[in-house]
């Protein structure tokens, strides 16, 4: 490869790739905090917990003395 075939793919290359080296049109902080309120805004309770809660209230309930044991397990 001669010089003159270097110089070609070179400038080719400068043509088909242009520097990405660019500055923002706009600030995208006030995006981002959008998404985020957008994606963390209040959410339903599964069924699950509900069924979790139900039954340690009902197990307190039928052992008392296991209400300790359930406390410390927090």
């Amino acid at each position: 490869m001669n010089q003159n075939e270097r110089e070609r793919l070179a400038a080719l290359l400068r043509e088909a790739m242009p520097p990405v080296h660019r500055e923002l049109d706009t600030d995208l902080w006030p995006r981002m905090l959008r998404e985020l309120d957008r994606q963390t805004g209040p959410r339903p309770v599964p069924w699950f917990d509900w069924l979790l809660l139900a039954g340690a209230v009902s197990w307190c309930a039928a052992f008392p003395a296991a209400l300790g044991a359930l406390l410390y397990q927090l």
